[in-house]
């Protein structure tokens, strides 16, 4: 962002839009929220998996452990972030 600013452009995205918002208390704790969520969705999948016995959460990416593999850090994050960008938007 410092880049974009130093330059003259500034592309806005969530996290600018948090930031101008709601300030950058508010920024660093949701930030923090996301990355624990996304590292929980990551855990219950694989203990989901660890518990059915199974490496691959379905064949349909071989050898990326699956599916769920690819999505499971965005499961819980993306309801939440639905929320903050209502929250910010309202």
């Amino acid at each position: 962002v410092a880049c974009c600013v130093l330059a003259g452009s500034h592309t806005p995205n969530f996290y600018s839009d948090i930031q101008q918002r709601a300030g950058w208390p508010a920024l660093m704790i949701i930030t923090a929220i996301f990355t624990a969520l996304s590292i929980l969705g990551d855990l219950v999948e694989s203990l989901m998996k660890r518990g059915m016995g199974v490496k691959d959460s379905s064949q349909l990416l071989p050898g990326h452990g699956g599916v769920l593999d690819r999505v499971d850090a965005l499961l819980p994050v993306l309801p939440c972030a639905l929320a903050v960008a209502l929250w910010l938007n309202r």
